[in-house]
């Protein structure tokens, strides 16, 4: 047990060493200026204990995760079935491949104001922004994961005819995983940032209505808290959902770090 927590510490120290340096450079910047212009740690920690007991904290993070994960999910079953098709045919990765490049050039302003024109104020213009943004990070790294896949196993594969299903679930998916975790991780941080910039321009709830109204109210300390709580809930998604993740479906890159 004690081996086991001594484990535990030793892997978070490097992350709780940045942090605690971070926060003491928060500390003494905020002494040579203003609430107003830059609040302290303790008078953001208080401003996040006012939203908490005001019970507009909650309100706020469900709205904002319903919203971002919304549209995330439609990102990646998207993107994923449109990589997979695109890495296993070349003419329909040719054909794709343009719009994609569009979609991935167009800013996330642009999207924004799209959306806003489509679906005015209110959720759809935040689940719209983020699936759209995000949908090419899946879908490029998925054609990478598929075009790359080992060919000799491929060709062992065909020579045996083994059944399709077999081939994607056996040779491919495993392979594809490496790839697809790294741009869930990217896109995942990614979707949050839009998530909240629409809802800040568009939404009457979540996290960036909230922003918003913190920023009209010359609130700086609350703004500065509802920004912990997205880096909070980035982390959260991060270490509580995709690593988990990630080491069941690959347990092979625990066992490789441990040798």
């Amino acid at each position: 047990m004690a081996k086991k927590i001594r484990s535990i510490i030793k892997s978070i120290l490097p992350e709780f060493s940045g942090l605690s340096t971070f926060m003491i450079i928060w500390y003494l910047a905020a002494r040579n200026y203003s609430a107003v212009v830059l609040p302290s740690p303790i008078e953001t920690f208080n401003a996040f204990k006012y939203l908490l007991i005001s019970n507009q904290l909650l309100t706020a993070v469900w709205a904002s995760i319903f919203h971002v994960f919304t549209g995330f999910t439609i990102a990646v079953v998207a993107g994923t079935i449109l990589g997979i098709c695109a890495g296993l045919i070349p003419w329909f990765r040719r054909f794709i491949a343009p719009t994609i490049a569009a979609f991935q050039g167009i800013p996330p302003i642009g999207w924004i104001v799209i959306a806003l024109l489509w679906f005015g104020n209110g959720s759809g213009t935040s689940i719209f922004t983020v699936a759209v943004a995000t949908l090419p990070i899946i879908f490029i790294s998925t054609v990478d994961g598929i075009s790359t896949t080992d060919s000799q196993l491929l060709e062992m594969a065909n020579l045996f005819r083994t059944p399709k299903q077999f081939l994607l679930l056996d040779i491919y998916f495993p392979h594809l995983l490496s790839y697809l975790f790294t741009a869930l991780t990217t896109g995942l941080g990614l979707a949050f940032r839009l998530g909240i910039m629409a809802e800040l321009l568009s939404a009457e709830t979540g996290i960036g209505a909230e922003l918003n109204l913190a920023r009209i109210n010359l609130e700086t300390a609350e703004v500065m808290a509802w920004i912990c709580v997205v880096l909070m809930m980035i982390i959260i998604s991060e270490y509580a959902i995709l690593r988990p993740l990630r080491v069941r479906l690959e347990p092979w890159r625990n066992t490789t770090r441990k040798v």
